[in-house]
């Protein structure tokens, strides 16, 4: 199994099905925004850590675990490994998961 090569597939995935037939909701939106403000903060570096506290924080509002919190908490662990994530694929992984968030981010609240 290819951690990085998952990541991707998963990414690549949602950010080809955004608008069809998956329609991330204010919650994936929220967790999106989070994440990019953290990962900036921290020098545009998105590590275990993060994702980790606001997956937990996203998870207090008991909505059912969807695409994008998944694929948030399979890169918290491939992030884990600094081996994996050091690796030119490891890196492909994280910039298609960082395009994904910043997409997600950018997507106006529901209802408007």
């Amino acid at each position: 199994m290819n951690a990085a090569s998952d990541i991707r597939s998963q990414a690549t995935a949602l950010a080809r099905d955004l608008g069809g037939s998956w329609q991330p909701d204010d919650a994936d939106r929220n967790l999106a925004l989070a994440l990019v403000l953290a990962r900036d903060d921290n020098g545009g570096l998105l590590t275990a850590r993060i994702i980790t506290r606001y997956l937990l924080d996203a998870s207090y509002g008991l909505k059912p675990i969807g695409a994008m919190y998944q694929l948030m908490a399979c890169t918290a662990d491939f992030l884990d490994d600094p081996r994996q994530a050091g690796t030119d694929d490891g890196q492909a992984a994280l910039s298609d998961v960082n395009g994904l968030l910043d997409t997600v981010a950018a997507l106006p609240p529901a209802g408007t």
